[in-house]
Formats: C-alpha cells, structure tokens, sequence
C-alpha cells in the first residue's frame, strides 16, 4: 500500500484524540471548581487592595508636591496635587463600592473624614505660604498636616491589610479543592502520558528518525558534499520521498562538476584584474576583517596579504583614524554628508609616501551593509605640486607686499594733492587705483595667512573660551550692515554650554568668514535671518551658522571650501571678495583638530557646520 503512513498517522491520532478529549473533560470540570474560587477571592477582596494600594501611592505623591510647593512655590507642584487629589478619590469611591470584610466600612468612613480634612489643610498651607511666608507654612506642615499623612496613609494599610486577611482565611476552600484536583489530574495526566509515549515511540520509529535522517543529509548537501545517499526501504511516501532525494542528489553532483572549473576561472580572472590596479585596494566584512588585500596596498602598508587574511584590520594595520571612518562608513545609512575619505602620510625608506584612502560600503540589493572597500590613492606628486604651489603664491605674496604699500602710499599722497593740485579727472582715476590697491592688499593678506596656516607657521593660542563668547564677538561688526539691510541675526547659545580650547581670534575670524558670507547672500526685503548655535556632540563643540538665504547649489558644495571659489549669483557674477575666506576657515578649523561642512537647498538656504574640541 503506497498510501499506508497516512492511514497509520490519522489512526495514532485518534487514539491520541480520544485520550486527549477525556484528559481534558476531566481536567476542565475540576479546574473549573478551583477557577470559582479562586474568582471569588479575587473578586471579593483584591480589588479593595488595589484600590487602598493606589491610594498610599497618590497619597505620598500629593505629599511630594507639597513639599516641592513650600520650597519653590511651583504651580506645576499645585496642579501635581490636584491630580492625586482625584486619582485618591477614584480609588476610594472604588474601594466603597466593593465593602467585603467586616468593619471595612467603618474603615472606609475614617479614610473619607481624614482625607477631606488633609485636602483642607493643603488649601490652609498654600494661603499661609501666599500671605505669612515659607517659615511658618513649613512650621504648620511639620505640625500639622504631616501627622494627618501618616494617620491617613496608616489607615489605608489597614484597609489592605484588612481585605489580605481575609483572602488568606478564604485560601482553604480553594487549597482543598486544588488538593483534590492534584491527586486525579496526576492519576488522568499518567495514563495519558503513558498512552502518547507508545504512540511516540511508535510514530518514532515509522517516520521521524528517516525525517531526521533526510535532514542532515540534506544540510550536507547544503555544504556542499553532493555524494550523499538515502537507504530507506519501503512503499509509502516517505520511500518515495528518499528515492527522488538520491536522484536530486546524483544531478547536483553532476552539476557541481561541471561549473568548478567556470568559478575557478571567473575568480582567477577577478583577481588578475585587481592585482592589476595600480591603487591600492582593501576590503573588510562586517567585522572588520581582511577579506582582500592587492599589491599595492601591500606595498603602500607594509604588509603581505597571506599573512593577514581574516584578521581584525586594527590587528595588522595601527591606524585607528582610518579604522574610525571605515566603521562610521559600515554603521551609516546615509553618507551624503559624511566624510569618507582620509589623508596619510606613510614612511617609505626614508621617503614620505602621501596616500588618500577612499572608503565605500559594500550593500546587498536589499540595502543591508556587508562590508568596505577601501582604496589607497598615492597623492604624493599631487600633494608635491601642491606644495610647490603653495610656496610659489607665498613667495609672490611676499613680493607683492612691498610695491602694493608703496603704490598705496605714492596714490594717497596724489590724493592729500601733497606733489601738487590734481584736476576732477586724475582725482576720480586715482581713487579707482587706490581701490584696485587694496584689494590686492586684502588678496595678498589672505595669501599669506592661508599659506601659514598651511604650513604650520602660524602658532595657534589654543585656551579655554566660552563659544558664546568669540560668536558676539563676531558678529559685533555686522550688527550697522545687518541693520541696512533689515536682516536679523540671532545667537541661539545657551550659557551652560561647555568651553572649547580654541585660539579666540582665529575661531572669531572663521565666525566672521560665515556670517559675512550669509549676509551678502541672504535676501534684504525683512524677511532675512542669520542664527548662531551651538551644542554637544559626544566629545565636541557642533557650531552652526545657518541662514534662509537663496542657498549653494550641489555642483559648488563639494568644492566651496577650496582657493578661489565663490558661488556666482543669478546673473553669473560673485559678490566680490578674495574666494579665500573659506578655505583659511578649514585651514583654521582642521588646525584645531576638527571638521567644517556645509548642507544646503537652493532656495531654502544654507547651514554651516564645524566642530571644536571641548575645553574640559
């Protein structure tokens, strides 16, 4: 019979079903017993408790608010008191409505006279502390409206105790029927057990161990060892079921062979292509581990892939701030604004090697993060010209200084007519040098401070400051062009803050930089607004300026802080300036041992950010 398993399945569970229904008949009568009277001592006392448990609980509370009302005098205490006042009443009118035991509702009656006469007192305590002072309302409360607490709360405990006294002497009704219940639910529960363990055992030995059998054979197939083999005899289904699992098991065997060697190649070529790369690239799974490391990051890092494979990367690799970003890049979900990318300068021989690392998460179709990439660029010619060029705008700056002074001097002396009288026209086209003048003395000014900073000439005064502080200072200047042009500029810093260790002026200098450039791109109708905040950020000082200007658009955000680039307006024109305030503001910001960034929508406006490092 092909079908025989079914028919012995269905028979094992009728007999198990019959067993089963008189088991239970027999089980729901006498517990039905010890359910009424467990429900009538549940319903005649515990409601009460309850209600005089809630009652202590809104009492203290009240008593809570009056003593934060005498040392404050807070109607946020008044109205706490208040509230209790109706959850106590709720409980009691409960507590009234459920009278059981003997001599609860004399119980009952004394809470209601105490309670009333305590509600009186507070209202006696608040017009003392209102009209007579603090002293004598603390006084009055010591005096009076405590010991009324104690004997009113005392009151409610006997309430409680009251209603657990007599559930303990309604207890033994419920003991013995449980007893009873006990002793044939243990004689019913054997024979039961007893009749489903042959069943089991039976059922054991027919169907389950083959299951268990075709399961671990099936999770060695999953692991990829195709040669295993089912020798279950018989004809029912599970029979059959072994046989087609032999068959499924002899074509995937068949089919392994045959696209090894396809992986084989297809891994062989990847990995050709990657060694190929000149960059050095890096990946690690979710935790952190080397799963790929190419040649030239061998090269760039010291170390030889066979050797850290499968390691932690802080393991064989000691640089904690590129291990930072690749585990802030893992854990992100979005890193639109996130900086992922890292400059570092490795010895080489005695040669300084610059690299940029390049960090990228690694995310399935469904968006879960199993991994990073990380590609190590040598920067070093770039940071070498960068360098070259850096000295070349500081030595012409320099240069610069001396004839732009004396060009200044020579025009203002034609101007003060010291040589001797000069006519409308000479006056109008000097003025246009003198103003030419100084703006190439502002250019060259900003040169050589941006130089500076970038080559640590510059000796930052790092000290404690209040944030606070170095924001009205910068913002002083602005306060008569702000006025001009109807634009409100608030500071949303709250004195509690903590200090950062920062240079005062250089920090005020970079406020400066940003608020200058909201003004000049925030509209002048009224509605303009310009805020200064700030707040803690695990270890750091996040300072925003934001405005609701016309905004920066996308293409200028990744490249605003460079030399030279200023956000052109509608008509294609920038608003005059060096173009290098930003890029001595990151200068600055990145010589504190921080971070500045931008996000904007045009047309809603623009916030920047930068962090400092608290003073504690």
């Amino acid at each position: 019979m092909k079908k025989g398993i079914k028919f012995k399945i269905i028979g094992a569970f009728i007999l198990v079903f019959m067993v089963l229904a008189v088991s239970s008949i027999w089980s729901i009568t006498t517990f039905n017993r010890l359910s009424n009277s467990i429900e009538n001592i549940m319903q005649s006392n515990y409601r009460s408790i309850v209600a005089a448990q809630n009652m202590i609980v809104a009492l203290e509370r009240q008593d809570s608010a009056e003593l934060a009302y005498m040392f404050s005098s807070d109607q946020v205490a008044t109205q706490n008191f208040r509230e209790n006042e109706i959850e106590f009443l709720k409980w009691l009118s409960r507590a009234e409505d459920n009278i059981t035991e003997p001599g609860e509702k004399a119980n009952l009656d004394q809470i209601h006279r105490l309670y009333t006469k305590y509600i009186d007192e507070f209202a006696m305590l608040v017009d003392m502390q209102t009209n007579k002072g603090a002293g004598e309302a603390r006084e009055y409360y010591y005096n009076e409206i405590l010991p009324l607490f104690e004997e009113t709360k005392d009151a409610c405990r006997y309430l409680q105790n009251l209603n657990q006294e007599g559930m303990i002497l309604r207890k033994d009704t419920a003991h013995s029927i449980s007893t009873n219940a006990s002793f044939y639910t243990i004689i019913v529960s054997s024979v039961t057990i007893l009749i489903g363990l042959g069943i089991a055992i039976y059922l054991t030995n027919k169907i389950v161990n083959p299951v268990y059998d075709l399961i671990e054979k099936t999770r060695k197939i999953a692991e990829g060892d195709y040669k295993q083999q089912l020798d279950i005899n018989g004809r029912d289904e599970i029979a059959e079921l072994a046989q087609e699992f032999n068959v499924m098991a002899k074509k995937l065997q068949s089919f392994d062979q045959l696209n090894v060697k396809k992986l084989m190649d297809e891994k062989q070529k990847a990995e050709a292509i990657v060694e190929s790369i000149s960059d050095g690239i890096i990946v690690t799974n979710d935790e952190h581990k080397l799963l790929l490391v190419n040649r030239a990051a061998e090269t760039a890092l010291g170390i030889r892939e066979k050797e850290v494979l499968n390691k932690h990367f802080l393991e064989v690799i000691k640089r904690e701030a590129v291990f930072n970003i690749i585990d802030k890049v893992k854990s992100k979900d979005n890193m639109d604004n996130f900086k992922k990318y890292t400059d570092i300068t490795i010895n080489h021989e005695n040669e300084k090697k610059h690299y940029r690392m390049n960090v990228t998460p690694i995310r399935t179709r469904d968006g879960e993060n199993i991994g990073v990439v990380t590609l190590l660029q040598d920067v070093t010619k770039l940071k070498e010209v960068d360098q070259i060029k850096s000295d070349f705008v500081s030595t012409v700056s320099h240069e610069f200084r001396t004839p732009l002074t004396s060009i200044g001097m020579g025009v203002g002396l034609l101007l003060d007519e010291t040589p001797g009288s000069i006519n409308r026209d000479q006056k109008e086209l000097l003025e246009v040098i003198q103003e030419d003048s100084e703006r190439l003395k502002n250019l060259v000014s900003d040169l050589l401070d941006l130089s500076r900073i970038e080559s640590g000439k510059i000796q930052m005064d790092m000290e404690v400051h209040h944030i606070k502080d170095m924001a009205e200072s910068a913002v002083k200047p602005f306060h008569m062009i702000a006025k001009d042009k109807k634009i409100d500029i608030q500071i949303n810093i709250r004195e509690e803050l903590s200090t950062v260790k920062a240079d005062y002026n250089k920090i005020s200098l970079v406020l400066t930089n940003l608020i200058g450039n909201a003004l000049k791109y925030t509209p002048a109708d009224g509605t303009g607004k310009i805020e200064i905040s700030a707040r803690e950020t695990a270890n750091k000082m996040l300072i925003s300026v934001s405005d609701n200007g016309k905004g920066i658009p996308e293409d200028y955000q990744q490249k605003i802080f460079e030399k030279f680039i200023q956000v052109k307006d509608d008509n294609g024109e920038t608003p005059g300036g060096t173009g290098l305030g930003l890029a001595i503001s990151k200068e600055i910001i990145h010589a504190h041992g921080g971070e500045i960034w931008v996000k904007s929508q045009p047309d809603e406006g623009s916030i920047f950010y930068f962090t400092l490092n608290l003073g504690r």
